[in-house]
């Protein structure tokens, strides 16, 4: 919630051999690989130690219910390619295996239990340079509303 100090989570990143690359992005597969590698480059507790704000969208772009995890993912990597040298932008994704109905654990430790999975994704939260969860959007925010968060934390920033 926000006002609350930021998970430290550790999710799988891009490349890692011990899951599917579905499990670190829904558009991913084994002859495709994952998407925005600037989201799956880090993880949130080593992204909470460089002293920089955080956006941490939590999505399944495939299997999305609502169909506004693509565009808010997109949205997020844009932001991403013009505020990457000030902040960080990480994605979650939802599902560890979709067919088996099973959550990522470092999905689920954001959202669940509290989330309604079904038509409640996708999530964004955004995290100040001293970990505190400063703002959290859930199913829809427009690529202006993310912008003008991105702003207000890089402002309240020390850096």
């Amino acid at each position: 919630a926000v006002g609350e100090p930021a998970l430290t989570t550790t999710q799988p990143l891009a490349g890692d051999s011990d899951v599917t690359p579905k499990a670190i992005d829904s558009r991913a597969g084994e002859d495709t690989p994952v998407p925005d590698p600037q989201l799956h480059d880090i993880t949130v507790a080593d992204a909470l130690t460089t002293g920089r704000p955080i956006m941490i969208v939590v999505s399944t772009p495939t299997f999305c219910v609502s169909r506004f995890c693509g565009p808010i993912t997109d949205s997020v990597q844009e932001l991403a390619d013009r505020y990457g040298d000030k902040m960080r932008f990480i994605h979650l994704e939802v599902w560890q295996d979709f067919a088996a109905n099973q959550l990522n654990p470092s999905a689920a430790e954001w959202i669940a239990p509290t989330a309604n999975i079904q038509g409640g994704e996708p999530w964004v939260f955004v995290v100040d340079s001293d970990g505190i969860i400063v703002e959290r959007f859930d199913n829809v925010a427009s690529e202006s509303e993310l912008e003008a968060a991105v702003e207000a934390v890089l402002a309240g920033s020390d850096g």
